[in-house]
């Protein structure tokens, strides 16, 4: 029997979730966001051939970016919040070593500070009284790129920022069991 026919099942709507992130000092914000793909993975393989048959064999795992849209708001500030992210990753403006006297005060973005500078990263899947469902988690993510939305004097639309995130592999937990693992 299908769902619809089921007053007492509901699927998941794509309308109802949550980013949240953990910052390393675990303090937590909810952003606004408008859209967000979830953790996606494609397992590599291998091919065999013997005695002119080919055989496959599954490779490793590889976990695709999430891009998530968020609206460029005030109160937090994304483009500072943004920013801030960007300088605890590693990057020094050029201006601040421009002179002599700071050039040993360069640096590069490295993976600790970047995945430090994120924090932990949460999607939550809600039904419709708001409680969490479900939750995936990206381990060590850090921010790929940022691409700002355009203005423009004949739109009234909301500012919005999409931010990629690149990370090693995601947890699912149903409410607040981790599914498949420890």
């Amino acid at each position: 029997m299908a769902f619809w026919n089921n007053a007492s099942v509901e699927p998941k709507r794509t309308h109802r979730f949550l980013v949240q992130f953990t910052l390393p000092d675990g303090s937590s914000s909810q952003i606004y966001a408008r859209t967000a793909t979830k953790p996606a993975f494609e397992i590599g393989q291998t091919e065999h051939k013997f005695l002119g048959q080919t055989y496959y064999y599954p490779g490793s795992i590889s976990w695709s970016d999430v891009t998530i849209s968020f609206v460029d708001s005030l109160s937090p500030d994304m483009d500072d919040q943004l920013t801030a992210i960007l300088i605890g990753s590693g990057w020094v403006d050029p201006n601040a070593i421009s002179t002599t006297e700071n050039v040993d005060q360069g640096g590069t973005i490295n993976k600790f500070d970047a995945t430090n500078a994120v924090g932990e990263v949460l999607l939550k899947d809600l039904d419709g009284d708001g409680t969490t469902v479900g939750t995936y988690r990206l381990n060590n993510a850090w921010v790929k790129s940022i691409s700002y939305s355009t203005l423009d004097y004949a739109s009234e639309d909301l500012l919005t920022v999409d931010v990629v995130f690149r990370y090693d592999w995601a947890n699912y937990y149903r409410g607040e069991q981790q599914v498949g693992g420890v």
